[in-house]
């Protein structure tokens, strides 16, 4: 079974025009990733690559291979399929975990015999008939995938086989957050309560884990999540879409934006906030009760809307009896505009030449960012700065 998740980031461009000189714009592409589950594990799978043998000693080939969401099994006296024997078999179950760097507590609950290894290192090794008994070994993980394998077989009677984890201490190296990321905090419970059972970074806020678990350690109906991350955002208007089933809430700056905190189908609002522009802290809070779980956060950014133009004054204009601008002006005045036709007449009779003579208009606009087109007339000579 092929799962994809598809994350679509928005592109934003900016140019800007003073007067005549244009910069530079700067462009942000569009990015998606594509996360798919395989038949064989892959690095960071949700899922155990799972697979059975009629027999006690994995011997010979599988009867059965398949995914399995979890590795909690309490089969009683039962089979684990049809095709797999009640007593007198055996089981694999390998996956690929990205975590925390920390110490990690392992378990292993077993009824007959079951052994445990992490990134190939064997940490619990319990390959006997027995009752059912839990063991536990620790092991300190870094960055990066780490492999975990566990065996299994069943001699008679009742048959269970559960593995678990969780983070012990977490490694004091642990670096601060990426800014290209979400902070997951996991709790196994409804209220983001107590301490976390599970930290990691998420790519991005857009989970459709239906009846799965969102992550290592944590339950699949009655956790919680909350994801914080501050990002550099360019001022504003901003209309956030947060879909969730069950609840969830969405703070900006501390700014409740989306207050959904309720037991409920799936179901998407929005909440609209202005921004400044500059650093600004997102958090988003989540519970799941039961059955579907989906939690996704987006956003649509409306620039701020530019003061308009200042009103002006008009143009400084100084007139020159001479072709260069040399000199002390003859005449200086402000012009409302520059839209000119003297023909054979003088610019101000009795003060500036009717021929052979020059003028500088000067003026200081505020003006929105844009491409503007400037256009001149003239007989004779003009320039433009």
């Amino acid at each position: 079974m092929l799962k994809k998740l598809i994350r679509i980031r928005t592109a934003y461009a900016t140019a800007y025009l003073v007067l005549g000189a244009m910069f530079a714009f700067f462009f942000a592409a569009p990015s998606s990733r594509l996360y798919a589950q395989e038949v064989r594990p892959a690095q960071t799978d949700a899922s155990w690559q799972a697979a059975y043998w009629n027999n006690t000693d994995l011997a010979g080939d599988p009867v059965l291979t398949r995914q399995e969401t979890s590795l909690s099994n309490n089969w009683s006296t039962s089979s684990p399929h049809a095709l797999v024997n009640v007593d007198g078999f055996s089981a694999r179950w390998t996956r690929y975990i990205d975590v925390t760097p920390g110490t990690y507590r392992f378990t292993a609950t077993a009824d007959d015999g079951i052994r445990l290894w992490v990134d190939g290192d064997l940490i619990i090794d319990q390959w006997r008939v027995q009752a059912v008994a839990t063991y536990a070994a620790e092991k300190e993980l870094g960055f990066g995938n780490h492999l975990i394998q566990v065996e299994y077989f069943e001699q008679s009677g009742t048959a269970i086989a559960q593995v678990g984890w969780t983070l012990a201490t977490a490694s004091p190296d642990l670096p601060a957050q990426p800014t290209t990321g979400w902070r997951g905090e996991y709790y196994n419970n409804q209220s983001l309560s107590g301490t976390p059972d599970l930290v990691r970074y998420d790519a991005e806020i857009n989970f459709q884990w239906g009846t799965d678990s969102p992550g290592l350690g944590i339950l699949a109906d009655g956790f919680s999540a909350r994801w914080t991350r501050v990002m550099e955002l360019p001022a504003g208007d901003y209309r956030f879409s947060m879909t969730v089933d069950d609840g969830g809430r969405l703070f900006v700056n501390g700014q409740t934006v989306i207050d959904a905190w309720s037991d409920q189908r799936i179901a998407t609002y929005t909440g609209d906030i202005t921004l400044a522009g500059g650093p600004v802290t997102i958090q988003m809070e989540y519970y799941e009760r039961t059955l579907g779980a989906y939690a996704i956060l987006g956003w649509d950014w409306r620039p701020a809307a530019q003061a308009p133009p200042q009103p002006s004054i008009g143009w400084r204009a100084e007139y020159y009896n001479n072709r260069d601008l040399s000199g002390d002006p003859v005449l200086v005045r402000n012009d409302a505009a520059i839209n000119f036709d003297w023909g054979r007449g003088s610019p101000d009779p009795g003060t500036v030449n009717v021929d052979n003579f020059s003028v500088r208009w000067t003026q200081r606009l505020n003006l929105p960012a844009g491409n503007y087109r400037f256009t001149t007339t003239a007989d004779d000579g003009v320039r433009l700065a």
